[in-house]
């Protein structure tokens, strides 16, 4: 479910009803995150089938707050987040079999999960309406608070696909700590290659935090100690604190989550001053490589304060706009980026390759969750380090791969040429 919540200035928190006749009329926030979720899955499909030689294709997705299945948009009825899911898969099925001669088969199924009834009864209206049938084998409506029905859904999925769990769970509470933190480390620890899409808002939280016991109390799902929360506060009430703030809360998310790799944004669309946190989480790289491409494509949604290569804020610093510079994903950023890029991650990598050479793949990992960079930009820069020769690139074989280099593979290895440039010339040298 895409709930639209007001947190600026303070302002209370809301979610969406539907009835058996009703349907809420989407707000300019919660759009945006249709538009983020449709085209993530279309291209997270595209990049799992490239070069698929298998006859089966198999994913789970799970809406741990589902709502009542669509919206109404103006005049218009749109599909909200079940429909989304159910209406890429089919989409993907008929546009990637149009070639092949041996059909590719699609083995989905789908877990949608609303506390309320009025929104089950609504979601199950809608979809009979649609011809989609509801049963255990592939379409599941769990009319519970999600949690109460995690461990059941997890269970089925490693049922499905015993060794990886690859399911894509998203997870749209209204506000900040409807979804505890050890649930998602639990997906996590259960599923391997599962990845959870969670919007989480940040900003209101820091607006509402105190040292109450009762506010301490309503936090408890995020696992934040009373020392942690004392110097959130401390940090949000400095002028450029803010900042700080967000990004201390970022790292314990990611952390208490358990994912490894975490893409964090903010959506803002232009016509809503509504904004929140849309998160993420994964522990294999495909997935955060995939989201970051999205955000590319996709550069009217998202946006962040500050800069593109390494220290980047991964959302609104809201106190700190008039200081830290916008980037919004276009064009001139990507050619900013790439300036930023040769510029810091020479010093980023010497570190790494001084005493010895690593992997393009270990250097996309160790950096991918402190820039904007896809891991194309990241081997972009590589390359005219290489041709500068600043640095050498190494094949399988240990032998340097020629000036004519292109295109890098995750297993060719980095390394500092044998005889140095001079450090005031040398990028390396640079401060």
């Amino acid at each position: 479910m895409l709930c639209p919540f007001a947190v600026w200035e303070g302002k209370a928190i809301m979610s969406f009803t539907w009835g058996p006749n009703e349907t809420p009329e989407i707000e300019a926030h919660s759009k945006a995150k249709l538009t983020v979720l449709r085209e993530y899955i279309r291209a997270y499909i595209d990049r799992l089938t490239t070069g698929f030689n298998r006859d089966e294709f198999k994913l789970d997705f799970v809406d741990g707050f589902a709502g009542g299945g669509v919206f109404q948009d103006g005049g218009n009825i749109i599909s909200g987040t079940p429909l989304i899911m159910l209406e890429e898969t089919d989409a993907a099925e008929n546009r990637l079999n149009q070639d092949r001669k041996k059909p590719l088969r699609f083995n989905c199924k789908y877990h949608f999960v609303d506390a309320k009834k009025a929104h089950t009864d609504r979601l199950r209206m809608v979809l009979s309406e649609r011809d989609y049938i509801v049963n255990e084998e592939k379409i599941v409506i769990h009319n519970n608070p999600f949690e109460d029905v995690a461990d059941k859904i997890i269970a089925d999925i490693q049922a499905r696909r015993p060794r990886s769990g690859r399911a894509i769970f998203l997870l749209d509470q209204t506000g900040y700590s409807q979804v505890a933190l050890s649930l998602v480390a639990r997906i996590f620890r259960e599923l391997a290659t599962a990845e959870v899409i969670l919007t989480f808002a940040g900003d209101a939280l820091l607006n509402f935090l105190s040292e109450r016991p009762q506010i301490v109390q309503a936090v408890s799902p995020l696992e934040l100690t009373e020392t942690q929360i004392s110097k959130l506060i401390e940090y949000s009430e400095k002028n450029d604190g803010r900042a700080l703030a967000q990004r201390t809360l970022r790292q314990h998310i990611q952390s208490k989550s358990g994912a490894y790799y975490d893409t964090p944004f903010f959506i803002r669309p232009a016509q809503s001053r509504r904004a929140l946190w849309f998160v993420h989480l994964s522990r294999h790289p495909t997935a955060r490589d995939v989201m970051m491409q999205h955000h590319w494509r996709i550069n009217n949604t998202f946006e962040h304060y500050g800069p593109g290569d390494f220290g980047m804020l991964g959302w609104d610093a809201l106190r700190e706009q008039a200081t830290l510079p916008l980037f919004s994903f276009t064009e001139h950023d990507s050619h900013l980026l790439q300036d930023q890029l040769l510029d810091s991650l020479p010093r980023q990598l010497y570190g790494l390759i001084s005493e010895h050479p690593i992997t393009v793949d270990a250097m996309r990992h160790r950096f991918a969750n402190e820039t904007a960079a896809r891991f194309s930009d990241m081997d972009q820069v590589l390359l005219q380090l290489a041709k500068e020769k600043e640095i050498q690139i190494l094949g399988p074989d240990g032998k340097v791969r020629t000036n004519a280099l292109t295109k890098l593979t995750p297993t060719d290895r980095i390394a500092l040429p044998p005889i140095q440039l001079f450090p005031e010339i040398s990028r390396f040298g640079k401060k």
